[in-house]
């Protein structure tokens, strides 16, 4: 940016953000000869969401949207107040540049950013729509030790993206992409975007029905441009105050100071090349990093679900060996009983009392199997289940051991 004669630059530094949004950002400080200040802020980034979007994790701070006069307002009173004053508005005027602003061609450069934004993350769309804005105020600085005015000139520009048109983009709905995307590559930060003022018709009832979309379309289609957006419970959006200038003068000196400083750094101020390099270069930089860290916590996952399954394993074996084993014992001990039992006592009454005689003593009951076997279970369970194997354990409580399992009556 260009200064006239008696200008000079008292301050110039380059932030560089963990952002995807806003990976960089340059602030300026000229100083006038006869105590005026501008400040200059390359951008501010923030997050507007609806109820789901809301979710997505981001690194930009959020913040409802406020059009561009609003945004002056804001920029205003915060530099008053570093006066121990307040801002009041006294009059409105186009951004100060060498030549008329573009409207059109403006949104058609933010839309054009936004797509290569997407682009950059994996995705191919483009925002729903777009949003630029510029204008100038003035103010009169009430309560400052000595009297000043005050000049904001500033853009507020963004675009809206829905989680339903980037599910949509990778064969989702809205449901299931909705969730799916929270933890993915969005986690970077997905740049949403910003409303524009057709939206209010479109987006304010995403996740309603199309009746009641129409009808807040019909309701909402004439309100003034600093009605408050509604985002739809869909919508993403990021907005941002974009270059802008606080000129600071004493009382008398603000309209020259305007028309020549003001004039001159907005029209000719321009990014240099190199800064654009290293924020796109950031902005892949930080994609693959979460890339990375995404890989990492699927494979993470992966591999406590195989000690997991390698766990149940283990003791699934166990337990079926512990069966197994009991089941063995008690079988011996059966017939061990039942031998010297027919030894001892001929009788069909005395017979069948020892058998009793030897499952209470050894703690077992009886049950039948489906194809009509006997089998022992211990008395510690109080229900008998068979599987497909063939296999049969005991349970109690009402514990059932689920799919695959069968009852057994008990004689």
């Amino acid at each position: 940016m260009a200064l006239p004669r008696g200008w000079r630059i008292e301050e110039a530094h380059l932030e560089r953000g963990g952002s995807f949004d806003c990976p960089i950002s340059v602030g300026v400080t000229a100083a006038g000869p006869t105590g005026e200040r501008i400040m200059y802020r390359s951008e501010l980034c923030y997050v507007d969401a609806g109820a789901v979007a809301r979710r997505i994790p981001t690194q930009t701070e959020h913040k409802a949207f406020m059009h561009v006069e609003a945004a002056c307002d804001e920029l205003a009173q915060a530099c008053a107040a570093q006066l121990g004053a307040q801002a009041e508005v006294v009059a409105e005027q186009p951004y100060p540049s060498s030549a008329a602003v573009d409207i059109e061609h403006e949104r058609a450069r933010v839309k054009r950013e936004a797509a290569n934004d997407f682009a950059i993350q994996g995705f191919s769309m483009e925002p729903s729509d777009v949003i630029y804005e510029c204008r100038m105020r003035r103010y009169r600085i009430a309560g400052a030790p000595v009297p000043t005015e005050l000049a904001v000139a500033a853009k507020v520009e963004g675009y809206v993206a829905s989680i339903g048109g980037v599910a949509g983009s990778m064969g989702k709905g809205i449901a299931a992409g909705a969730e799916a995307l929270l933890g993915a590559g969005l986690a970077s930060g997905l740049i949403g975007g910003v409303l524009g003022k057709r939206l209010r018709e479109r987006q304010a009832a995403a996740a309603a029905g199309q009746g009641v979309a129409q009808e807040q379309a019909a309701d909402q289609g004439d309100c003034p441009d600093e009605a408050p957006f509604k985002p739809g419970a869909a919508d993403l959006l990021q907005w941002r105050i974009r270059d802008s200038f606080c000129l600071v003068a004493p009382e008398g000196r603000l309209d020259e100071a305007a028309s020549t400083a003001l004039a001159s750094m907005a029209s000719t101020l321009r990014l240099n090349p190199s800064i654009a390099r290293e924020a796109c270069a950031q902005k892949q930089q930080m994609v693959l990093e979460q890339r990375q860290r995404t890989q990492m916590n699927i494979a993470q996952q992966q591999q406590q679900f195989a000690a997991w399954q390698q766990m149940h394993a283990s003791q699934q074996a166990a337990f079926d060996s512990y069966q197994q084993a009991w089941f063995e014992r008690s079988d011996r001990q059966h017939a061990a009983n039942m031998a010297a039992s027919a030894a001892n006592f001929s009788s069909a009454g005395v017979g069948t009392g020892a058998a009793s005689y030897s499952d209470a003593i050894r703690g077992v009951n009886h049950y039948t199997r489906p194809d009509g076997t006997d089998v022992e279970v211990s008395v510690m369970a109080d229900q008998a289940w068979v599987n497909g194997s063939g296999d049969v354990i005991g349970t109690r409580d009402g514990f059932e051991p689920g799919f695959g399992w069968t009852e057994l009556p008990r004689q």
